[in-house]
């Protein structure tokens, strides 16, 4: 690269002729014998060639015909051309092009006089800017260039190493900007470089995971701060966080939402937190034990034994047990294709077969955008919005595929599903399963989430989607346990709703004589296996369990995993895409965003009144229609249960673009919250 120096001398950087001063950046060679290069067609004496030797240079004198492959070779700190050279511009212009071995070399003329300022001119042109006399005995400044070379040689080395190495290193400047973040450091805090340098330095996202009160007082040597020596008007410090274990077998909750972890980490969250923090402080045998434990808590399942050991051992008749009054579903195993391996087609039918009116099919012509239009596809439909998008959606996941169905058996179970939600319902009807269902097909389509999915599993998720919330009242589970409905005591008060969704859904589809049987062609076990996933996805949308499988997501293995780990990790995947999907509205654009809370506040407000004339316990006292203030309510269900859902979510699914809405809507009911009044809470809906 050219060098554009300052005249003048710099000061001398040496005590003694050919002893280097001290340098101050710890034990490396920064002053080795540096190596000078001199292009000329004469003998290269001369004072300032003589100066150079003196001073520990080593100095090679060659004709112009050997500059280039001597140039390739030594790699030297200063390139001498006699200004004597015929082509002298032409020369400095073939060697600059060697410009990745020679990017840290200074190039100088050296002549008996000083240079005029037309030939300066045109040596410039060839990004040479200093020029040296033969009998000069100033060298201070190339001495000062070649110990800039040497560090520059040896900062990519040491780069190499930072990014290599287990401990996270954060380097900022004196405005407190961070330069430079390692691999490392992005495991360890969950945050992208991209996101981290350039920006102003963070105490919060350096600390990563939040601790008990008692562990305070330890916080500071978490991280130890070395400030850089450094000549330079510009300081330096490195934060190097003490042992930090190797974050990149289990995935962080990104930084992004430490604000809400804060208030509502679960407590396997916060042991995993403890035992990794220890960990880093152990050495050998006791550090790998705490690693060991770190990974047996983050497994899917902590209370199941460990049927390895079972199988291992000479205990057959437990096994026999287990697997007849444990594990119930047992299917035979069969190779697992993911989505991208299922699907590599999929986008190649749009579904022309199917009639459906012009107006249908503009409408349903951005089905795969996150911005497509579900209330304008209720109004066209006529409120048959989830049978005429369940429909492409199916057929471009081709799902009847799958399930070996027939397309007008397909066709008949979505119009039996449709037709039992609630078309009263202002939000928990089936136009809410229809954008639970496109949601989840969008974030299918996403690459990092296909690789992990396996494809029955992605079935199961359109299939779980579409029915998930079948049946709904227009009540939570609580009113339901409050008023002793008959659901809440057929399933124990637990997830009363979810359980009754799904299982609605398989009366519905198995019932005798059933035309809507989509399961009719499957095996035994491909029929156990799509029920049973189906079952998990649609109780993972119990809010009460939200934290739960938020957790569940962000400590789960993603290295080195054996193939019932990558089963278990498909399902944890489509658990919290389903759970997000559901609670995504606060992530669509601004007028969607509005209108579904418009939409669920009308629920609230209507449950609320019910309770208060049957003198029930107020589920949400705060949605009571004479004094809410719908803008606060909606920023506290996006603290409360979405940022921090879909900071994980959208980090693991690449979809940046849905926390800047989130973010963008939240604002938005913000500078709404002091002009809301009560008068507002009439006619939401109209």
């Amino acid at each position: 690269m050219p060098w554009c120096c300052a005249r003048g001398a710099a000061t001398p950087l040496l005590n003694e002729p050919g002893r280097p001063v001290p340098d101050p950046f710890g034990p490396m060679l920064i002053q080795p014998n540096p190596t000078a290069l001199v292009i000329t067609a004469g003998t290269g004496e001369g004072v300032f060639v003589e100066r150079l030797k003196h001073q520990g240079w080593h100095v090679t004198i060659a004709p112009p015909h050997q500059a280039e492959p001597l140039c390739a070779q030594l790699r030297p700190h200063l390139v001498l051309l006699d200004n004597r050279l015929p082509d002298i511009v032409q020369m400095a212009k073939q060697l600059h092009q060697l410009a990745s071995t020679l990017d840290d070399t200074f190039f100088v003329v050296i002549s008996e006089k000083p240079i005029s300022e037309k030939r300066r001119r045109s040596l410039s042109h060839a990004d040479i800017l200093h020029n040296v006399l033969w009998m000069s005995r100033d060298t201070s400044l190339v001495e000062w260039i070649s110990r800039l070379s040497t560090r520059l040689r040896v900062v990519p080395a040491l780069f190499a190493v930072l990014d290599e190495a287990d401990q996270a290193v954060e380097v900022i400047d004196d405005a407190r900007v961070v330069l430079y973040v390692n691999r490392a450091y992005e495991n360890v805090t969950g945050c992208l470089r991209g996101e981290v340098v350039g920006q102003p330095e963070s105490d919060m996202r350096r600390k990563s995971l939040p601790r008990p009160r008692e562990e305070d007082r330890r916080r500071s040597s978490d991280w130890k701060c070395i400030r850089v020596p450094s000549s330079s008007c510009s300081n330096q410090y490195v934060y190097v966080k003490r042992r930090s274990l190797d974050g990149g077998i289990y995935r962080d909750v990104s930084l992004k939402s430490i604000r809400s972890q804060a208030m509502m980490e679960a407590p396997i969250s916060e042991v995993i937190s403890m035992l990794r923090e220890a960990a880093g402080r152990c050495e050998g045998e006791s550090a790998q034990l705490v690693k060991d434990a770190v990974k047996v808590l983050s497994s899917h399942e902590l209370y199941l034994p460990n049927m390895q050991k079972i199988r291992d051992g000479d205990q057959r008749m437990a096994a026999q047990y287990y697997d007849g009054l444990v594990r119930l579903h047992h299917p035979s195993r069969q190779r697992k294709r993911s989505v991208v391996d299922a699907y590599k087609d999929k986008r190649g039918f749009h579904g022309e077969r199917r009639r459906v009116s012009a107006d249908v099919k503009n409408a349903l012509e951005n089905d795969h955008l996150w911005n497509f239009d579900i209330l304008q596809l209720e109004r066209i439909t006529e409120h048959h919005a989830l049978s005429q998008l369940g429909m492409k959606i199916f057929e471009r996941w081709k799902v009847g595929e799958v399930l070996q169905c027939p397309e007008d058996i397909l066709t008949r179970w979505l119009n039996t599903i449709e037709l039992h939600y609630h078309a009263g319902n202002a939000y928990h009807n089936a136009t809410h399963a229809a954008d639970v269902l496109q949601a989840t097909s969008y974030f299918l389509d996403q690459p990092s989430v296909a690789d992990l999915v396996v494809d029955t599993h992605a079935v199961a998720a359109l299939l779980a989607a579409a029915v998930h919330d079948l049946d709904h009242p227009g009540r939570g589970n609580a009113y339901l346990i409050n008023t002793r409905q008959s659901l809440a005591i057929l399933y124990n008060d637990q997830s009363v709703l979810e359980n009754h969704h799904v299982a609605l859904a398989f009366q519905l589809t198995l019932q005798q004589n059933s035309n809507v049987n989509i399961f009719g062609a499957l095996s035994r076990d491909e029929f156990s296996t799509m029920r049973s996933a189906m079952v998990e996805m649609v109780l993972a949308t119990d809010i009460r369990r939200h934290f739960e499988y938020v957790a569940k997501f962000n400590q789960m293995n993603l290295v080195d995993v054996a193939d019932e780990q990558r089963d278990a990790n498909s399902m944890i995947v489509c658990n919290m895409l389903v759970k997000c999907a559901d609670i995504s509205n606060p992530c669509r654009e601004w007028g969607l965003c509005q209108k579904w809370a418009f939409r669920i506040v009308e629920e609230y407000f209507e449950q609320t009144r019910e309770e208060k004339e049957k003198g029930l316990p107020l589920t949400m006292e705060f949605f009571d229609r004479e004094s809410c203030n719908v803008p606060i309510t909606q920023c506290g269900f996006v603290d409360m249960f979405v940022r921090e859902a879909f900071t994980c979510w959208s980090e693991f699914a690449h979809l940046p673009h849905l926390l800047k809405q989130l973010e963008t809507n939240y604002d938005a009911w913000k500078q709404q919250q002091p002009n809301w009044t009560p008068a507002n809470n009439i006619g939401l809906l109209s």
